[in-house]
Parts: structure tokens; sequence; C-alpha cells
């Protein structure tokens, strides 16, 4: 083989050495436009789940301060931890990149949601399990 890369002519190996130059520039060219695709796609996951942690943290907020706001006097309501709510919102806003806003409202109101329970007996409400409020997501599914 060596002996017959000897016998081509000069313009010829000049010319199969540009083709190969460019050849090989196109295949770096392809890789890195691939691999700078998969890392493009990976840093937006990761800044899509920020958000989607960042919004489910506010609207755990939001549920809390309403529920309190809301709560009648002279009753005693045990609110759900509010960790439960946070991951139930999150786990909303993570189905919400996956199926539409109706889709995801059909499903919280037909598994998701339960009635809300209170009681007016600081006893009864040491003995009782938490009550879940309405609105809330439920996260045993």
């Amino acid at each position: 083989m060596w002996t017959a890369l000897q016998t081509i002519s000069q313009p010829t190996a000049t010319a199969l050495q540009a083709v190969a130059t460019v050849v090989a520039a196109i295949i770096v060219g392809v890789f890195g436009a691939v691999l700078g695709r998969i890392f493009s796609r990976f840093r937006d996951r990761q800044d899509r789940e920020s958000q989607w942690r960042q919004h489910a943290i506010e609207l755990t907020k939001l549920d809390q301060e309403r529920k309190i706001k809301t709560m009648p006097p002279n009753t005693i309501l045990v609110l759900r931890p509010a960790i439960l709510d946070f991951l139930a919102n999150y786990r909303d806003l993570q189905e919400l990149g996956m199926k539409t806003p109706k889709e995801l409202y059909g499903t919280i109101l037909k598994c998701r949601i339960s009635e809300r329970t209170a009681t007016a007996d600081p006893e009864a409400a040491k003995g009782s399990q938490a009550p879940t409020e309405p609105g809330s997501a439920n996260t045993a599914q």
C-alpha cells in the first residue's frame, strides 16, 4: 500500500489531502453539533426542573397562607404538612409538561381531591389523623 501511495503524482496527493481535511472537518462538526445538542437538552431539562421547584414553593406558600386566612374562628383544623402540598404541586407541574392543562385538571378533580373535615373539639383533633383540605392534592397515589 505504501508503494502505491508513492506512485501518486503531487497534484493528486495534494487534492487527496484537501479532500481528507474537508471530510475530517465535516465529521468533527457533526459530532460537535450532536454533543452540543445533547448537553443543551440536559441543561434545559435542569432549568425546567428548577423552575418547577420554584413554582411549587410559591404555590405552597400561597396555599398555606390561604388556608390560614380562611380558617374559621373557633375551629381547630389540623393542616397537612406543607411538604406534602409542595410535593403534590411539584408532581402536578411535572405532569403539566406531559399533559394538557385540561387533562391534568381532570386527573386532579377525579383522583386527588378529598373533602375537608374540621372539628370544634380540641381533644378530638389530637387523636385523629390530619384531615386534608379541598383543593389540595392527595399524594398517596
